[in-house]
């Protein structure tokens, strides 16, 4: 009984796990019709210009996610959905930040 306990488990953990690699999938249509209709009237240029900059940030972020750690991953997953679409360009200026300032550590001086 304990076996076939631990190996429904461990079968339920896999396909999380294989889905945590993959890149989220946004609304990305919807977040741009939103930003594009910012301050009354539908704007197609800044439609346009949304879904170029998000598709621009999907690609670069669909070749490197995987080697992304987990916490960025989910820390930067809450940022860029908090207006609740989503937005690709969010994600990656989160990772790009989060990156660097592991990268630059600060710390605490009493001088």
């Amino acid at each position: 009984m304990k076996r076939v306990l631990q190996a429904t488990v461990l079968a339920g953990c896999l396909p999380m796990a294989a889905i945590a690699d993959e890149i989220p999938r946004f609304d990305v249509e919807t977040q741009c019709e939103m930003v594009a209709s910012i301050g009354g009237d539908f704007s197609n240029v800044t439609y346009n210009g949304c879904i170029q900059m998000e598709q621009a940030a999907y690609n670069r972020l669909k070749t490197e996610w995987a080697s992304i750690p987990a916490g960025v991953r989910r820390q930067c997953e809450e940022v860029a959905t908090v207006t609740g679409s989503g937005s690709y360009s969010t994600l990656g200026g989160c990772i790009d930040m989060e990156t660097q300032a592991a990268d630059n550590r600060q710390s605490f001086s009493f001088d």
